[in-house]
């Protein structure tokens, strides 16, 4: 495909098609992980019944949305850089794939759960997740600073 600004019909249907495809693999992905329960780390549920705030966290929301962060932005800045935003290659992956893997819309909804247990533990967890795919953006950029 073209760099234009305005897609042709035919460049749009394939666009939303990778894109979709992409979004499909990412949030199944997401969602077996989320249902994997491995080594007995809190998954962070809106229907866990204890006051301990610390069982809210979604850990393993936090760390694909980190990880996911960081793989964007290293394929971003190194492999998928020269290539159009409309590459089916930088659609696939990157808006779709790892648009549907990551989610911090989910993430803060999950926050919500923990808001009602403490404000100060919830503000805690956003800034951790905040400052963590701040982290992993500019490690997915400072990476290949070094080598140019």
């Amino acid at each position: 495909m073209r760099s234009h600004i305005t897609l042709s019909p035919k460049q749009l249907g394939l666009a939303m098609l990778f894109v979709a495809l992409g979004g499909a693999v990412g949030t199944f992905i997401r969602d077996v992980l989320l249902k994997i329960n491995l080594y007995g780390i809190p998954r962070g549920s809106a229907v866990y019944t204890t006051p301990d705030w610390t069982h809210q966290i979604p850990w393993v929301l936090l760390a694909i949305n980190t990880i996911g962060v960081f793989v964007a932005t290293d394929l971003l800045r190194h492999r998928l850089k020269h290539h159009d935003p409309n590459a089916p290659m930088r659609l696939l992956l990157v808006t779709g794939f790892l648009g549907g893997l990551t989610s911090y819309s989910g993430l803060f909804v999950n926050l919500a759960a923990i808001w009602h247990l403490t404000i100060g533990g919830c503000l805690l967890v956003t800034a951790g997740a905040i400052l963590s795919g701040l982290f992993a953006g500019m490690l997915g950029l400072g990476r290949h600073r070094r080598r140019t």
